[in-house]
């Protein structure tokens, strides 16, 4: 299989109900991170991904890493990463 691989940036929506306090919220991932507001007491209703916010990402983006690999075969002959266009 031949196929290329590319790294994006996309936003996901949380959706809450009406009256969760946002505000409440906004501490607690400030405090313990995202997962814990995913939670349907504190008025979680569901995630969903805005496909239109995709953007392709650079390797400076992705800490040098690379965001395009070309496999052929499945093995991988070229990315554009820390030394940019790496042939293999």
């Amino acid at each position: 299989m031949n196929y290329i691989d590319v790294k994006i940036t996309v936003w996901n929506r949380l959706a809450f109900s009406n009256d969760s306090d946002m505000t409440a919220l906004v501490k607690e991932i400030e405090q313990y991170g995202l997962d814990e507001v995913i939670d349907d007491a504190k008025g979680f209703i569901e995630s969903s991904t805005l496909y239109d916010t995709e953007e392709q990402l650079t390797p400076d983006d992705n800490g040098k890493a690379s965001t395009i690999e070309v496999y052929q075969n499945k093995e991988l002959i070229w990315e554009n990463g820390e030394n940019e266009l790496q042939q293999y």
